[in-house]
């Protein structure tokens, strides 16, 4: 109990070296290998009248709570969840540590243990409540390292401010002659939109020219085949390779479906549609294949590169799934994509069998899903189009 004071922000790693986050969704519980965010960033309460109990609250205010849910039908495991506080059952969030020499386990109110899991999907990462293991293999998983984090006030401002796109919101002027702090760019390939609701957050491109505005902390040599015009620099003819050539990162938005972008998911293995741009999981880091002109790989923020697999999305259907994939040989097709240009946007054919990054509409389980695919319908041809957001250059520090 002398690790939770009351008021101490902890983190809690799992046996994984993985941590408890809190998902965006402000409901799920899961594990995650970022233990830097803020939604890894619990706060200790007290439990009135109850001296040996705690309580663990999330960054969105919500409390980590034992559900009576299944994780899964038939199995033993109970869902661990985010709840709101001054529920009724608020006994259901509350803990009680038990030190196991160097580690803690914590049980429930039911006298069950809140449990780190591995295993394949869908238990991976996974988080729930179990009664204590027999099997030696899983007995660990009820394990927990406190972290006492001594500053969290400056995690969770470095936190909300981690994302290109919110740093920008304080600090672009009407005019986008400011863009951000010394060193930060954001281009945009193929669309005047903003990410969220600042409008001056993007430069936007158009056409077959890319514009950009310096930061203040220097200005970019013009090649050649770039002129001068006020304070941007316009890109004649740019192709598509070009652009993610010269980006660090960079956010892909989906033509079909508008404001929607490639999320990489919490669960650091799928990759799906979301709203979310500002997020660090909307954030693709660019990577040059290796002895090719034509190719690049995308890396995520969890150390995962997007990767056409060989698995179909749904049987009979001809989409395949997209994942995030750690395991990539130098010479893997399947994580290698191809930028090919659509007016002033892009499509990224996958070099394993020649599909494109797809993003999908309709009922589900097709909305919101990512696949690679061949559109034959031409309704359909614009969900393979992507407009491109460039984060960072090179050169920029």
């Amino acid at each position: 109990m002398e690790l939770f004071n009351n008021g101490t922000a902890v983190r809690l790693r799992s046996c994984h070296d993985t941590y408890i986050y809190a998902v965006e969704d402000e409901k799920t519980v899961r594990q995650s290998s970022d233990g830097t965010s803020r939604q890894s960033l619990w706060t200790v309460e007290m439990v009135p009248r109850k001296p040996k109990f705690i309580r663990l609250k999330s960054c969105y205010g919500k409390y980590l709570t034992a559900s009576e849910s299944s994780f899964l039908l038939g199995m033993t495991g109970a869902k661990v969840i985010q709840t709101p506080p001054f529920r009724q059952a608020e006994h259901e969030s509350d803990w009680e540590p038990i030190k196991e020499e160097s580690t803690v386990k914590l049980m429930s109110w039911n006298e069950k243990y809140l449990r780190g899991n591995g295993g394949a999907p869908p238990w991976r990462n996974s988080v729930t409540c179990d009664r204590e293991p027999h099997i030696s293999a899983t007995k660990k998983w009820i394990l927990w390292s406190v972290e006492v984090v001594e500053n969290p006030d400056k995690v969770l401002f470095a936190d909300r401010f981690s994302s290109p796109a919110s740093s920008f919101n304080s600090s672009v002027s009407s005019d986008g002659s400011n863009l951000g702090s010394p060193g930060q760019k954001l281009l945009t390939f193929g669309s005047s939109e903003s990410i969220g609701s600042d409008p001056g957050s993007l430069v936007s491109v158009s056409s077959s020219k890319l514009m950009f505005t310096p930061s203040r902390s220097g200005t970019l040599s013009p090649k050649p085949t770039e002129r001068k015009c006020s304070k941007k620099i316009i890109v004649e003819n740019v192709s598509a390779m070009e652009i993610f050539r010269d980006a660090k990162s960079v956010r892909l938005r989906s033509y079909a479906h508008h404001g929607k972008y490639l999320i990489a998911d919490d669960d650091e293995e799928g990759v799906i549609m979301g709203k979310n741009g500002s997020s660090k999981e909307a954030r693709w880091r660019v990577e040059m294949v290796p002895g090719s002109e034509k190719a690049i790989r995308l890396k995520s923020c969890h150390g995962g590169y997007l990767t056409a697999s060989n698995e179909r999305f749904l049987l009979g259907a001809t989409g395949h799934k997209v994942v995030q994939s750690r395991k990539i040989r130098a010479d893997e097709p399947a994580g290698e994509w191809e930028p090919v240009k659509e007016g002033s946007r892009v499509k990224l054919r996958s070099r394993n069998g020649g599909n494109y990054l797809r993003a999908n509409g309709g009922v589900p389980p097709w909305r919101n899903s990512v696949t690679h695919d061949l559109p034959n319908r031409s309704a359909t041809q614009s969900s393979v189009v992507w407009d491109v957001d460039v984060v960072d250059i090179h050169g920029t520090g």
